[in-house]
């Protein structure tokens, strides 16, 4: 009787299906929060991969940009890219406040950046930064019944940039014509408001008021601020004047007297700081676009002897053509024939090799369709800022493709 039974326990299945359920549940648990926590863990390394990156092309970049950065300011600079943001995410994960303290120390101990300077002539140098970053990324706790809590990730980036000479002479054709002396959209920073009086009263009794009104900076202000940061970054460039050579003219309805080209930013910077804080007339450029191409053309010998007396053995030759309207000469109204005068200037120019960008700073269509015709190509060397800081933006980065200087990511 009793190995009956046992031969009929053996040849039931009844209840397999359960038991084999209750073995094989955890291990599915934990395999699911496996998968779970990988995904996980690789998209936290994809974004910790992306802040390094971030870290170091903006430190290599601040190098090349200001020349006098230390190491230690880029070290530190590319740190605080990556720290400061998985610090907030260490405080937000919802763990204890030991916890989050002990995280943070251990992210601030594993993230390091070095940063170099090889400097090659008086005008050429070269920056990198190297970082390394690591920490422990929590997980789920179907993943901790196979006895783990936290996967450790760990990124490797380097960028390196530099600022490499190139021998160019450039020449500023600029506008000062009245409507330079027009207000921007852009705020002074440093007195925002001024006071303006209004007619407050009534006809019986008349009154005058004042009150306080936005302070916006003109044009010709902006065109000042924007001209002093293409200087700074071609002397940055150039600092012992071997290189670079710059010359300028200004414009309203006639020219006016030129800056001739010399070596360096010092007297081309001194002609644009005295044009007229309130300039008037009407616009006309084609006689500062002929004293531009006669200062460069390759037939006038002297810039190639200059060049030559600093063994500078080949260089470029840049016009600079800006303008905030469009050629009316000394009237009110466009005028077609002056246009024509100087889409011809710069056809003539750019046939003769000279590279010009030109700056349509919150022109009309006109003066922009003007300016596009003169460029070197409307995708590198057109620009058409409508506010001041765009115009600094345009001129800085002018001066920095003119310089040929730049920054590569390397990791």
């Amino acid at each position: 009787m009793r190995h009956t039974l046992l031969r009929r326990l053996a040849k039931d299945r009844a209840g397999n299906f359960g038991i084999m359920t209750a073995i094989m549940l955890p291990v599915l648990l934990a395999v699911g929060g496996v998968a779970v926590d990988l995904t996980h863990v690789m998209e936290e390394k994809n974004k910790l991969q992306a802040l390094a990156d971030s870290a170091t092309l903006a430190a290599a970049a601040a190098m090349a940009d200001k020349g006098t950065m230390t190491v230690e300011e880029a070290q530190t600079l590319a740190k605080s890219f990556v720290l400061g943001p998985k610090k907030d995410d260490i405080r937000n994960s919802g763990l204890p406040i030991d916890q989050q303290e002990a995280a943070i120390a251990k992210l601030e101990k594993d993230t390091a950046a070095v940063a170099t300077i090889s400097t090659t002539s008086n005008t050429a140098a070269s920056y990198e930064v190297s970082m390394t970053s690591a920490y422990d990324v929590p997980l789920t706790g179907l993943t901790s019944l196979l006895g783990f809590t936290a996967m450790r990730v760990g990124v490797e980036s380097k960028s390196a940039s530099g600022r490499e000479g190139n021998a160019l002479s450039m020449y500023l054709a600029l506008d000062e014509s009245g409507s330079m002396a027009w207000d921007t959209t852009t705020v002074d920073p440093t007195n925002p408001t001024k006071p303006e009086t209004y007619d407050c009263g009534t006809k019986k009794k008349p009154k005058t008021c004042t009150r306080d009104v936005p302070n916006y900076l003109s044009k010709m202000l902006s065109l000042k601020t924007a001209a002093a940061v293409m200087f700074d970054e071609l002397k940055k460039a150039d600092p012992n004047s071997e290189l670079i050579r710059v010359g300028a003219d200004s414009y309203d309805d006639k020219t006016k007297t030129e800056q001739s080209i010399q070596w360096g930013t010092t007297a081309a910077a001194s002609y644009v700081n005295n044009l007229p804080a309130v300039p008037d007339g009407g616009t006309d450029a084609s006689g500062a676009m002929t004293n531009a191409y006669n200062a460069l053309k390759a037939a006038n010998a002297t810039e190639k002897t200059a060049h030559d007396g600093k063994h500078n053995t080949s260089f470029e030759r840049f016009i600079v053509l800006m303008t905030d309207g469009e050629m009316t000469g000394n009237s009110s109204s466009w005028n077609q024939t002056l246009d024509t005068k100087v889409r011809t200037e710069c056809q003539t120019a750019k046939a003769d090799g000279i590279k010009i960008y030109t700056i349509a700073f919150m022109a009309p269509d006109k003066g922009k369709s003007l300016l596009e015709y003169c460029s070197s190509g409307k995708d590198e060397y057109y620009y058409e800022p409508d506010d001041m800081t765009t115009l600094v933006e345009s001129f800085g980065e002018i001066a920095r493709k003119a310089a040929k200087t730049g920054t590569r990511l390397t990791n």
